[in-house]
């Protein structure tokens, strides 16, 4: 089956610092309870891990969209665990991260926060931000999809156009890639499941991470992730534009996640 790719032929080309960005959260809650969810940084999906504390400046907090309103959910016990404090009303919501633009150069010492101008002997640099998200739907039912299908002004943003708590094993689903806002032509979209890593967790330890997935975008941005397992899926992409100085940094790369859980056992 050619849509299940090696890791040889899927690898991303992603500079030897760059963590992932994703977000854990539960895909339905019952109405009334407090959220829990995770801000995962690293390269192990889907387990979440301490964010290094010179990089924690860089994240904002999770960030809870309905269909009236956001608001920012508060850190609590780990750096990368966050609550709603309060309980949720009834409705659908997006959990999402934000990993704010920042320059990371590379010299011979390896990769450092800080443009060229920055980092002493820096021969390459990279202006990265990173997305994810995560839909949730509090009250049972399906998603409403005035508010899943709707953009919420990441960067780069993967976009389902239908409802990712409905995604079945084998079935196309369809997505579109917005890049600043418009639909990203010709883009490479890969994706995996923990179902997939946990069969070569070697290789993900190992920062090559297994894929199951890829296809680009057609001219509208729109692909259909083909999820040929059960499993908690994490669709991304990466979207890389000169910088536009480039005394300063060569290119700035934007990085984007979606998580889409395919099975009951996700859900």
């Amino acid at each position: 089956m050619k849509l299940l790719l090696s890791t040889a032929l899927l690898g991303l080309a992603l500079p030897a610092h760059a963590h992932e960005v994703w977000v854990n959260a539960p895909a339905h809650l019952p109405a009334g309870a407090v959220l829990h969810a995770d801000l995962a940084y690293n390269h192990d999906f889907p387990n979440p891990e301490t964010i290094a504390a010179d990089r924690e400046h860089i994240f904002l907090p999770l960030q809870l969209t309905g269909a009236h309103s956001s608001r920012k959910l508060t850190q609590h016990g780990e750096n990368y665990h966050y609550t709603s404090a309060k309980p949720l009303a009834q409705g659908t919501y997006w959990v999402s991260a934000t990993y704010r633009p920042t320059f990371w150069s590379k010299n011979d010492k390896g990769w450092q926060q800080g443009s060229l101008t920055d980092v002493a002997g820096a021969h390459y640099c990279e202006r990265s931000e990173m997305f994810g998200k995560s839909l949730l739907v509090a009250g049972g039912g399906k998603a409403d999809m005035a508010v899943a299908s709707r953009a919420i002004g990441q960067t780069l943003e993967i976009v389902p156009l239908a409802d990712p708590n409905q995604a079945a094993t084998g079935a196309l689903f369809p997505l579109q890639v917005l890049y600043q806002g418009k639909p990203l032509a010709g883009a490479t979209v890969t994706a995996t499941a923990d179902t997939v890593v946990e069969k070569d967790l070697a290789a993900t330890h190992d920062h090559r991470e297994p894929q199951a997935f890829s296809a680009k975008t057609d001219k509208a941005g729109k692909v259909n992730l083909i999820p040929l397992i059960e499993g908690l899926w994490k669709v991304k992409i990466v979207h890389k534009t000169p910088f536009a100085d480039s005394a300063v940094c060569q290119h700035s790369v934007s990085y984007a996640t979606l998580i889409v859980p395919v099975g009951t056992q996700r859900r």
